[in-house]
């Protein structure tokens, strides 16, 4: 079997790749002179721990958190009814997790909030960390006035954390290509429906039910936009039906099987019907710059400095309504590094990065806008392009 058509979760083993993103976790902590880390972040929990039930609901609405030591094994509190599963799941201390948010406990939040706080301080003091400076990721006012309460010094857990899951593991990267292939088949099949008469909603439906039985778990947006909707960018799927000549734009934004995200996006014409000069001009100018700046991106690349290059090459008429990002990690959430437009930061390009490069065009006042994006993994050789649904080739050449 060639090294392209080999099956992308051949060798895959789960238990390697908890452990070494655990360890990467941990490292990332000394780097930041962090003895430990409380941790509420629904994917930060998954990436040192495990995953829980309700990801969706957990990022408003905090039930299960983990601490984890610069050196040890972590402790995962865990939502009460959810217990038996973390058991199965996880193969560290559980303990259930006391309720203290608003929305079950009402004016007992910050009474219960320091129940929490406490158990926190003694765990600290299990793990001879007391007085030592704990990292947190994000949590709600009343859970952090209840830390410092306790007399913790709090500091920022997630730079630590984020720099750590920016390198992906062979594992990690395993499950990216598969989901990608994953979502490649539904992107595919939502091409295959686009034609006059149906909703942007109904071609929203159909992807995300193909993506859902294939194993996804849920998409970070839902963005698809048809016709003069294509401009400018960032509308959501609504019930407008697609008449033909269309441009249809739609990011794919989707957290496949095993929590790692597929992020792409792709433009297509509707209908039987020859493209516009103006489509066909605004589509060539957004794939020449995904695919220009993806030849930039390799090793030691710094991000300030690509950040800088590659946003001159985006046309001046364009440039009022350019995407922020030329660039950002994919793994289990749109993530850390980001190569932007203006407003740079330090850091460079490592081989075993997942980053989705992307480019929207489309003029002030303009009648279509084109977005396109490609995700890569970075290799020593080159970029591995991982997305491959295809482009609308009637808009290309």
């Amino acid at each position: 079997m060639s090294e392209q058509t080999r099956d992308p979760m051949e060798h895959f083993d789960d238990g390697r790749m908890r452990q070494e993103r655990l360890e990467r976790a941990q490292s990332g902590l000394r780097t930041h002179g962090l003895a430990a880390a409380l941790l509420f972040d629904p994917n930060n929990v998954r990436y040192a721990g495990s995953i829980g039930v309700a990801v969706v609901e957990n990022l408003h609405v905090p039930s299960r958190w983990l601490l984890l030591p610069a050196d040890g094994v972590p402790i995962l509190w865990e939502y009460e009814d959810a217990f038996h599963l973390a058991e199965d799941r996880y193969v560290g201390e559980v303990r259930r997790a006391p309720g203290w948010t608003f929305f079950g406990s009402g004016t007992n939040s910050a009474d219960n909030a320091k129940v929490f706080a406490l158990e926190i301080a003694d765990a600290l003091r299990e793990f001879g960390l007391k007085g030592e400076r704990l990292g947190v990721d994000r949590t709600s006012a009343v859970a952090f006035l209840a830390l410092q309460e306790c007399g913790l010094v709090v500091a920022d857990a997630q730079g630590a954390i984020e720099e750590a899951r920016a390198i992906k593991t062979e594992d990690e990267l395993r499950l990216l290509r598969r989901n990608a292939d994953a979502c490649d088949r539904a992107v595919l099949a939502m091409r295959e429906r686009i034609k006059p008469g149906i909703t942007e909603n109904e071609l929203w439906g159909g992807y995300m039910g193909d993506a859902l039985a294939a194993g996804a778990e849920y998409a970070e947006t839902r963005l698809l936009a048809s016709g003069p909707r294509t401009n400018p960018w960032m509308q959501e799927a609504s019930d407008r039906v697609v008449e033909p000549g269309d441009l249809v734009a739609m990011d794919t934004d989707l957290v496949g099987a095993d929590g790692y995200l597929t992020d792409y996006s792709r433009t297509y014409l509707c209908g039987d019907v020859r493209p516009t000069a103006e489509q066909r001009h605004l589509y060539q100018v957004a794939y020449d710059f995904v695919h220009e700046s993806m030849g930039t991106i390799r090793p030691g690349a710094s991000f300030r400095e690509l950040g800088e290059e590659l946003a001159g090459r985006m046309p001046a008429r364009y440039r009022q309504q350019h995407y922020p990002f030329i660039a950002h990690g994919s793994g289990l959430a749109d993530e850390w590094p980001a190569i932007k437009f203006d407003n740079h930061h330090d850091g460079e390009v490592c081989a075993g990065m997942s980053l989705s490069v992307e480019a929207y065009v489309g003029a002030v006042g303009g009648q279509h806008g084109v977005k396109l994006e490609e995700q890569i993994i970075v290799t020593d050789g080159g970029a591995e392009v991982i997305s491959r649904a295809p482009h609308e080739e009637r808009l290309l050449g």
